[in-house]
């Protein structure tokens, strides 16, 4: 199964979300059309399911990160993450070249299953602490709404690291303002854990309002393990914490 959701990820960066069909997976899985019909009822099937385990698999990643941020702080550095593991995922910029009309609509209508997917994401990790009803619902949809555009705009091939260092200052600032958290940040400022090691003072995402419950605890705990997954994290000056997707855009089957 993992070999033809590989496949399809691969046909669909190839030749784009309505090229791509069963011939062409089935020849990038080593197997034929008759298997693939036989374990999925039709493509769009096959697709969905395929984009759906690796939307999920990039929202994981998206959490591990080893930065000693306040609860806000780090769930806004959890949507940074995603929208850039996202924006520069091969299929995506595939999509947004061939198939500019469906870029569009997805931004516009969030009404799919991999909506509801980052939904339900951004519920438990990013404004779970906020009590479930219309403030959690609106907050959500913020915070949505605000980050869509910057997962599914996917920049030149010609960026450089400034370039995408400023996209991400960019989502960041505006996801802090979605959480209700005053700016300048101190706690975001500095890219580098050394760097905001060094910064004092009160910052502003570690305040929470009298009566606030707690940021939710599986956000806590995502640093438990490094982007290698080679077990628990081994020490707190691991080299390795810096996630590929942090180096370097983002290829097929890398955290495989």
């Amino acid at each position: 199964m993992s070999t033809v959701h590989r496949a399809t990820l691969d046909a669909l960066a190839q030749y784009g979300p309505r090229r791509a069909g069963m011939t062409q997976i089935a020849r990038l899985a080593g197997t034929n059309r008759p298997y693939l019909y036989r374990n999925w009822a039709s493509r769009e099937a096959l697709v969905r399911e395929a984009t759906r385990l690796e939307l999920k698999h990039l929202l994981y990643l998206a959490r591990e990160t080893v930065d000693p941020l306040p609860p806000r702080c780090l769930a806004v550095r959890f949507v940074v993450r995603a929208a850039r593991l996202v924006r520069e995922h091969p299929v995506v910029r595939t999509m947004a070249r061939t198939d500019p009309d469906l870029v569009h609509a997805s931004i516009l209508r969030p009404a799919t299953d991999w909506h509801s997917l980052a939904w339900a994401w951004l519920c438990d990790y990013v404004t779970g602490h906020l009590a479930a009803g219309a403030e959690r619902d609106s907050t959500t949809l913020a915070v949505l709404t605000t980050a869509i555009p910057y997962a599914l705009t996917p920049p030149a091939d010609s960026s450089t690291p400034e370039d995408r260092a400023a996209i991400d200052a960019r989502l960041s600032t505006a996801v802090h303002l979605c959480l209700g958290a005053s700016l300048p940040c101190t706690d975001c400022g500095p890219t580098d854990s050394a760097s905001r090691a060094t910064v004092t003072g009160g910052a502003a995402c570690s305040r929470v309002k009298p009566g606030m419950p707690p940021f939710n605890s599986r956000a806590r705990t995502a640093t438990t393990r490094c982007s290698t997954f080679l077990g628990p994290h081994p020490a707190s000056g691991c080299s390795d914490c810096s996630h590929k997707a942090e180096r370097s855009p983002y290829t097929l089957g890398y955290a495989e």
